[in-house]
């Protein structure tokens, strides 16, 4: 863009435009009442009168409108105007008009309301000062036809928070709800402002239910959507979605909330609470927020609601607790558990439910409000809770009622409370068993928490069934009024004592009325006292009858409340301490004291402890004055236990008075405080013995008190009738020792089977009795049995077999338990015994499920205990022998010898061998699971079953795979341990290696395989003299089966034989001096000959195993050259091959290839040696033995030609230590066989090949350092194609090379000379440009470092013996190194080469332009070092090179190169526009102009495409200086259309080729032209004018109207591009283009007159200074124009140009006169004669018409006679156009002209 029109852009976009009226108009037609055209019309007075009407009936309707007379409907409202306010008033009247909208908004249906809101409209404008407002307003009624009305007047630009009503708004459309639950959910803006404004309405009172109900719906579906949007993404995202959401919402409901008294507004909040909850992940900080609010905004009305969501909140929450202040407002609610209740079935309230029990528990520790435990037994008793909650709830009230006593606050009242919930939950059906659990689980003592109470929680025993029995009847008036004491020992008091004991049996008649009556009288010494003296108890008696006594030892000893136990001690110990018992021995009641003591009531213990002073006090005060304890009658010592008492044995009573004294007293404050200290001391004083943990002091006792106690305590627990008592003594009785082994064997042993005798429904019912599990009981008892006494485990498996208590289902369980237990204890024989039993037991049959059940509990004992190696092999020497099973066996001697009758089939007994092969799986698997490793000693037992196995193997027709895996598996666990233990004394004479290959030949288990050779391939490793003789074998075997196996056991296997049988036998063949190679041929060939069907994954470490294993130095060559040979078609063997070689170290690898070529040179010799074992070339013919070692040859090449190799020789080489000198050493011997194969194989060309690429690759492994040391040694060699592969080595190492390196830099630079020498003394022409090459990846590489080294060997390259050789190849290789030498030397190195360079390229670029494709390279080579001249040196390539070079691309250009050849040139001349300066480069395209015409258009193409691409790039400056020299080229460049017909190329240059040259020249020339100033360009422009119009002759007509052709061609484009800044221009053409269009009348010079016309049409088109207005302008080219229409030969032309520039020329001309003169001259032409001038004068007028409108129909009064005559023309074309002409008159006028047409 010229500065010019950047100024006329700017003046327009600054420009103003005046008040648009329409657009006033049509604002003020905005309406929601009338039509816009009637409201259009209407004044504010109109208007002000209709919408007063309808708010005075909004008054009516609702007073509150009344204030909005004195402002919005006010007789002055009707001259506000909101545009002529302050921007604080427009304030101040948007919350009045806000304030309006929301108290209509719910009456807007109304007509009344529609026209007071008319009035908003009208008169403020609303709907656009106040869109959003207006828009949230009509919202709820998006489905009327309000809407679409409102939408109609809304502005076309609404705010983005409501851009989604746009389609609406232009479509006039109901909004449908969908969309703006859309919305709601998407856009935030618009879920804000909705919110907003409801909140806002709701709280200034104007709110509608309709509103609210509209609101909620959309609020919660719209929170619903953005909850589900939120869930996708990660974790992270959806989290933050979710927060970003609650920002959002929160403070919206806590709005809400807070307008309680709008209960629709509460309720919609709690339907997104709703939402939110259930699927938002929200915190419990945020819902115990929500639950706050909430409880703190409901009322009466919203309670149900509230209380739902309320339910929905808490079952989201985390805690069970309830905030406090949410327990608070619940609890305030009069009927809360009734709510509750009857929402259960609606909602789930269950953790609300328990949040609140939880609550009011809580309460309990701070207050004594009972009030609420109603609330708490209804509720659960409601079974609201589930099973869990119900028992956390017991759990905290068991825990409240715990942590009273009585230094709490706890009132009575609420004691009193507590225990009556406590019973009525026993009492319940849901609520009894958890009450159970929770104490079982949580170890409550529910004793503790009843004595705390001071009440029986518990209910009372039911009273028996008393008929049969005389009991006197009470009149049922009566038992009315009675208490449950007095009911109960009302049916006592006439009673005698029948009972002598009430330990003689346990269903005595009158103990439940005694104990019940009991229970009710323990809350009152009255009644207990009344008890007490009951004859029934015969409590005068008790020192001779136990009747007394014995009753309340059972009593606290029986299932009651801890308070009931307890004063049953008390009545005892009262007794006992008014009764000192000088004559009665009260030793009975110590075991029952010891149980008392082991009670888990402290309450109890603490009685018991008072008991057991006073007896000890009583047997001390006895002992005085000389007094012997001897004499003392033992208590109960005839009756106490019935007829059994005969029997029971009893303590000496100075043996009791010293148990008591000693064990007992001592440790009573210790029992009470811990129910198992009594067994701990009494234990310990038993045996002597303090176990570990027990913080107890070992009690002396004489071993014949230790043996009298021993036996008296297990009396007692012989006879005693209560089975509690014997439990609280069995962890006593089972700690005796030695003392106790004849107790426990004569009376405890015959006590327990007596016990395990009864039967199932006795012991159910003994159980019960006293609350007690049958199978707890029944564990306890086994718990007698110890592991010293053959007797206990004679009945233990008695019980296992189910000879005892065989209907106690869980009874084998309970004996299997114990007998696991005593396992560790039992000593050896005992083990043998009972490991015999269980192994046994574990095998029997299972004949039923009870002896299945047995069966598995046995092997699980085998399984799990520890089975010593005495117990093993006791097993293994058990299993039945396979001879045995044959009817007729043959003789022992054959069947060692004899593998056939070994193998022979016999008639046998399947039954008996399969029962045997169950024994022996079962004895392998508990060898196996007891880490045989452990056990040496079963290495002959093992192998003897493994020997026994191939005998079953024949008779069963079975493989046996799992029972061979066993033994193998077991063998292997031992050998592997000791292979490790040099020093472990084992039999190796047992050691049976053929027996382990005859497995693995004679199966086809593949894991029986493996196993048998790992254990082979141990035994190697451990004693390998025994089977390395059978080790061949198996390689073989593996060969052909287990390498082809894929699985990870596999590969363990083959990994275990390699490193262990592989290593002796390399050492073996060593020791007897034999060829390894040769010697593990076989090994080798088994792996090779595998080797494609081994698993892909396993190939490479498996040989590499095997090659480390065996010594790679010394295989490793070997192994390849088998693969080689083998898999020669096989691709994947190369890359093989080449990992394996990296496996190993680096001299390794050059050890391998050394041993390689060694291998092929002994396969060149007559008589070869390792060849034949390794390649068999015995096996082939001439042919396959030649084609091998060209294939092994060429292998190696692949081999060394590794980059890696050559990556970890370059490190070893750096540290140059001893690796480093053996490196070279290495490399050097290998050069040398590698040349020494090269001439042994001078007449095998395919072998030479090879070898050669071996030499090759072998000169690229080491560093460029030592390669060009080496490479300089064998330069001196006459071999010129090895001195061709050395410097072609060169190339890659040379180019990796880094500038850091210096070393290596002066190493190249250093041998660049030596290059340069083979040059010039070598005539070989492919040496000499391997050579060149090299000289130039040298000089590109690090030429710059070194430019006089890089000078002389640019000289040489110059020189004849390269640039001047006569081939090609040479010269383009030379070409290019010149290139680099440009670009690294110095200007004043390189400028004594160009006198002899450059007219060489020249040569070479016109030779190969001349042979084409053939040559393309050299022409692409001279291109790329004339662009390194210009490009580095540009300032030595004169005008005279430039000349010469665009001669020669000329040539280039229409030769039909390639791509790459244009491409070149190409660069050539962006080269030359950059870089030559601008005064040589135009000179040099000026020079051309002519050649570049003659050569054709290609080379005209990139002619003036260079010329545009120079006039671009060069500034301003330098286009106006070489001015001259561009308008002598442009005016040659015009003159290219008469140069065309004066030369003749016509035939080159057609019309389309001449118009895209001249498209090409005029851009150029518009270039230039933006690049010069009007004092410039003016003159050259005038000289253009003067060379197109005289410079040539008068008569050269032709010439001149060509030139003049060309001419208004670049007008045109000239006026086209600059428009209105070069219309003046015109006045230097003017008279030459009215000479042309006067003259040339005919058609004949079409192209002329077009070009003129074109021109005069831009420059019509562009004129914006009225130079077409000026009279002399106008009259010089109206007439010559208007000459055009006379041409009727070419209608086309007329058409197409000269009607369109016509009327072009009279929009220029706008004038009125100048209007008139032109239609004078076409009413003229109008009336011509020849029909078709007539036609051309109608379509122009017709033009004129179409273009001008009434400007020139202003004419029209003269044309209307011309017109008429034209109606009635002859020509019907002139008539038919002259009737359009009228009608298109007639469409600008709007009338007809019927009327003024003659």
């Amino acid at each position: 863009m010229t500065s010019l029109q950047r100024q006329l852009a700017t003046i327009a976009a600054n420009s103003t435009h005046q008040l648009d009226l329409k657009a006033q108009k049509a604002a003020h037609g905005k309406s929601l009442l009338f039509e816009p055209r009637i409201a259009a019309s209407q004044d504010f007075n109109t208007i002000y009168q209709v919408c007063s009407e309808g708010f005075q009936e909004l008054c009516m309707l609702d007073a509150r409108f009344a204030a909005f007379s004195q402002n919005l409907f006010s007789e002055q409202s009707k001259s506000e105007e909101r545009t002529q306010m302050t921007a604080e008033e427009n304030k101040e009247l948007n919350v009045v008009l806000e304030s309006f909208l929301g108290l209509v908004g719910p009456r807007l249906l109304l007509k009344p309301a529609i026209k007071a809101v008319e009035w908003l409209v009208r008169r403020f404008r609303v709907h656009e000062y106040n869109t959003d407002f207006v828009i949230l307003t009509f919202l709820p009624y998006h489905a009327t036809p309000l809407f679409t009305t409102l939408l109609s007047i809304l502005p076309r630009k609404v705010s983005p928070t409501f851009r989604f009503l746009h389609p609406y708004m232009t479509s006039l459309a109901n909004l449908p709800r969908q969309t703006i639950i859309y919305t709601a959910t998407n856009t935030k803006e618009f879920f804000t402002a909705f919110n907003t404004y409801v909140l806002k309405v709701a709280k200034a009172g104007q709110y509608s239910p309709a509103l609210l109900s509209f609101w909620a719906s959309i609020t919660t579906q719209a929170v619903d959507g953005q909850l589900e949007a939120a869930r996708s993404g990660r974790g992270n995202i959806q989290r933050h979605r979710e927060e970003d959401l609650l920002l959002r919402v929160l403070p919206i409901l806590n709005k809400a909330l807070a307008l309680k008294k709008i209960p629709e507004l509460v309720t919609g909040s709690c339907m997104i609470m709703t939402i939110l909850a259930t699927k938002a992940h929200l915190e419990d900080k945020v819902l115990n927020g929500l639950m706050e609010a909430l409880v703190a905004s409901w009322t009466q009305t919203t309670l149900d609601s509230c209380l739902v969501t309320l339910s929905v909140l808490a079952q989201e929450r985390q805690a069970a607790k309830l905030p406090k202040s949410v327990v608070r407002a619940l609890l305030k609610i009069d009927d809360c558990g009734t709510r509750l209740i009857s929402m259960a079935s609606r909602c789930p309230v269950g953790r609300l439910a328990f949040g609140l029990l939880l609550g009011i528990l809580d309460k309990l520790a701070t207050s004594n409000q009972i009030d609420n435990l109603e609330l708490v037994a209804t509720v659960l008793e409601a079974d609201l809770l589930s099973p869990l909650q119900t028992s956390i709830v017991i759990k905290s009230l068991l825990l409240a009622i715990g942590q009273m006593d009585e230094s709490t606050a706890a009132t009575p009242q609420l004691r009193d409370a507590l225990a009556t919930l406590l019973v009525r939950l026993s009492g319940a059906s849901s609520t009894r068993h958890l009450i159970h659990s929770v104490t079982e689980e949580q170890k409550m003592n529910l004793d503790a928490i009843e004595m705390k109470l001071k009440t029986v929680i518990r209910p009372a025993e039911e009273l028996p069934d008393t008929h049969g029995h005389d009991v006197e009847m009470v009149e049922a008036t009566s038992t009315e009024t009675m208490t449950p004491f007095d009911h109960s020992i009302s049916a006592l008091e006439g009673q005698q004592a029948t009972e002598a004991s009430f330990l003689q049996s346990t269903d005595a008649a009158l103990f439940p009325n005694l104990s019940q009556a009991f229970l009710h009288a323990v809350d009152s010494d009255e009644h207990l006292e009344k008890l007490i003296a009951l004859p029934v108890l015969a409590k005068d008696k008790a020192l001779t009858r136990p009747t007394f006594i014995s009753f309340f030892v059972r009593t606290w000893c029986g299932p009651y409340p801890a308070l009931a136990r307890s004063a049953a001690l008390q009545v005892v110990t009262a007794w006992l301490s008014a009764h000192p018992s000088e004559q009665v021995d009260l030793q009975a009641l110590i075991p029952y004291l010891i149980s008392a003591l082991a009670d888990s009531s402290a309450g109890v213990r603490r009685a018991a402890a008072e008991c057991t002073l006073v007896l000890a006090r009583s047997y001390r005060d006895g002992g005085k004055d000389g007094k012997k304890l001897s004499n003392r009658t033992v208590w109960g010592s005839k009756a106490l236990y019935g007829k059994s008492t005969e029997s029971t044995f009893w303590l000496d009573p100075e043996q009791a008075a010293k148990f008591l004294s000693k064990v007992l007293v001592p440790g009573l404050e210790e029992c009470v405080l811990d129910a198992d200290h009594i067994s701990q001391i009494v234990g310990t004083a038993l045996s002597g013995k303090t176990r570990p943990g027990e913080h107890v002091s070992a009690i002396e006792l004489k071993t014949s008190l230790r043996s009298a106690v021993c036996t008296f305590l297990s009396s007692h627990f012989a006879h005693s009738p209560l089975l509690i008592v014997r439990l609280r003594l069995i962890p006593i009785l089972s700690r005796m020792g030695k003392t106790g082994t004849k107790p426990r064997v004569d009376l405890l042993l015959p006590a327990l089977r007596q016990w395990l005798a009864l039967a199932d429904g006795e012991v159910k019912t003994l159980c019960q009795a006293e609350n007690l599990e049958p199978s707890q009981v029944d564990r306890e008892f086994l718990q007698l049995i110890s592991a010293r006494e053959h007797e206990g485990l004679l009945l233990l498996q008695s019980i296992m077999t189910g000879e005892l208590a065989a209907g106690r289902p869980w009874i084998h369980e309970v004996a299997f338990e114990r007998t696991k237990t005593l396992w560790s204890s039992l000593d050896s024989g005992l083990k043998q015994e009972l490991g015999q039993f269980l192994l046994d037991l574990s095998l029997s049959g299972p004949s039923n499920a009870a002896t299945g059940d047995r069966a598995q509990e046995a092997m699980d004992i085998l399984r799990s205990v520890d089975l010593t190696t005495d117990v093993l092999s006791a097993f293994l020497d058990s299993l039945p022998s396979a001879t045995n099973m044959a009817d007729q066996p043959p003789a022992a001697k054959r069947r060692r010898t004899s593998k056939a009758d070994a193998a022979r089939p016999v008639v046998h007994d399947t039954n008996a061998i399969n029962d045997a092969l169950k024994r022996i799986t079962l004895v392998l698997e508990l060898v196996e699971s007891s880490s045989p490793e452990k056990h040496p000693q079963l290495l002959r037992g093992l192998f003897h079953v493994l020997s026994e196995l191939q005998h079953y193997k024949a008779q069963t027709s079975s493989s046996l795979v799992y029972l061979q895996s066993l033994a193998i598996s077991c063998l292997l666990s031992i050998v592997d341990k000791l292979k490790h233990d040099r020093a472990a004394q084992v039999d190796r004479s047992v050691i049976r290696a053929d027996l382990l290959v005859e497995c693995v030949r004679s199966t086809s288990n593949p894991q029986v395989q493996n196993s048998a050779i790992l254990l082979i391939s141990s035994l190697a490793t451990w004693v390998p003299d025994l089977v390395l003789h059978s080790v061949m074998p198996i390689f073989t075997f593996m060969g052909t089966t287990l390498l082809r196996q894929s699985d990870d056991y596999s590969a363990h296997v083959i990994d275990q034989t390699i490193s262990r049988v592989v290593p002796p036998l390399v050492a073996s063949l060593r020791k007897r001096n034999q060829d390894l190679v040769s010697g593990a041929a076989e090994i080798l060939l088994s792996f090779t000959a595998a080797y494609e069907h081994i698993p892909l994954h396993r190939r490479l470490p498996l040989f590499v195993q095997l090659t480390k294993t065996l010594g790679p130095d010394e295989t490793l060559f070997a192994v390849i050259a088998m693969l080689v040979d083998r898999y020669s078609t096989d691709n994947g063997v190369k890359s093989f091959i080449t990992e394996l070689m990296r496996s190993v170290e680096p001299l390794t690898q050059l050890r391998t290839t050394r041993r390689y070529l060694d291998l092929i040179e002994d396969s060149l010799r007559p008589k070869r040696t390792i060849s034949e074992v390794i390649l068999s070339f015995n096996e082939k013919d001439a042919g396959q033995t030649e084609e091998a070692i060209v294939h092994i040859t060429r292998t190696l090449a692949t081999l060394v030609k590794d980059p890696q190799l050559r990556s970890r020789l370059s490190r070893t080489l750096s540290r140059d230590d001893a690796d480093a000198a053996t490196v070279h050493q290495l490399f050097a011997e290998l050069l040398e066989k590698t040349i020494r194969l090269l001439q042994r194989t001078a007449l095998r060309s395919e072998l030479r090949e090879a070898c050669t690429q071996v030499l090759s690759n072998l000169l690229g492994l080491l560093p460029v350092v030592d390669l060009i040391k080496s490479a300089e040694t064998l330069l001196s060699k006459p071999d010129d194609e090895v001195r061709r592969v050395v410097l072609a080595s060169l190339y890659a190492p040379i180019q990796r090379l880094t500038q850091r390196d210096e070393r290596a830099r002066a190493a190249v630079l250093e041998f660049l000379p030596r290059v340069t020498d083979i040059i010039t003394t070598s005539s070989d022409v492919a040496l000499k440009r391997t050579a060149v090459l090299c000289i130039d990846q040298i000089a590109e590489k690090f030429g710059k470092k070194d430019t006089t080294r890089v000078a002389s060997a640019a000289e040489v390259v110059v020189s004849d013996h390269a640039l001047g050789s006569q081939d090609d190849g040479l010269r383009r290789g030379s070409l290019l190194c010149l290139a680099t030498a440009v670009e690294v030397m110095r200007p004043d190195e390189f400028i004594p080469l160009m006198p002899q360079a450059l007219p060489n390229a020249f040569a070479y670029l016109e030779e190969s332009i001349g042979h084409g494709e053939e040559k393309e390279p050299l022409h692409n080579a001279v291109y790329a070092f004339i662009c390194a001249i210009i490009e580095h040196v540009p300032f030595m390539f004169s005008v005279t090179h430039l000349v010469k070079t665009l001669q020669l691309s000329y040539g280039s250009a229409v030769a039909d190169l390639s791509e790459e050849a244009d491409e070149s040139r190409q660069q050539f001349y962006r080269l030359a526009v950059r870089q030559i300066d601008a005064k040589e480069c135009f000179a040099a395209i000026e020079r051309n102009w002519d050649g570049a015409v003659r050569a054709g258009f290609p080379a005209l193409k990139e002619q003036i495409e260079t010329l545009s691409a120079a006039l671009a790039r060069h500034p301003k400056s330098a286009i106006i200086g070489n001015a001259q020299t561009l308008f002598s080229l442009f005016l040659k460049a015009f003159d290219l259309r008469r140069t065309r017909e004066v030369d003749g190329f016509a035939e080159e240059y057609d019309d389309s080729v001449l118009a895209a040259a001249e498209h090409l020249i005029n851009e150029a020339a518009i270039a230039m032209t933006m690049k010069l100033n009007d004092a410039v360009f003016r003159p050259f422009f005038v000289r253009l004018v003067d060379w197109a119009s005289k410079s040539l002759p008068k008569k050269d007509v032709k010439g001149r109207h060509l030139r003049a052709t060309s001419l208004f061609v670049f007008l045109g484009t000239l006026f086209d591009k600059l428009k209105s800044i070069v219309t003046s221009y015109s006045t230097y053409v003017l008279d030459l283009a009215a000479e042309i269009l006067q003259n040339n009348t005919s058609a004949s010079e079409e192209i002329l007159l077009v070009s003129v016309l074109t021109a005069l049409s831009k420059s019509f088109d562009h004129d914006q200074d009225d130079f077409w207005q000026s009279p002399d302008h106008f009259h010089a080219i109206c007439a010559p124009l208007l000459s055009q229409l006379t041409h009727p030969t070419n209608p086309a032309y007329t058409t197409t140009h000269v009607i369109p520039t016509l009327t072009a020329f009279a929009t220029a001309a706008s004038s009125a006169e100048h209007h008139k003169t032109l239609n004078s001259g076409l009413l003229k032409l109008l009336r011509h004669k020849e029909a078709g001038v007539r036609l051309a004068a109608v379509n122009a007028q017709k033009a004129l018409t179409e273009r001008l409108g009434e400007d020139w129909l202003a004419l029209l009064p003269e044309m209307l006679p011309f017109i008429s005559e034209l109606q009635e023309d002859d020509d019907e074309g002139v008539e038919r156009e002259t009737l359009r002409w009228i009608k298109g008159i007639e469409e600008i006028l709007g009338e007809s002209l019927e009327g003024m047409l003659v």
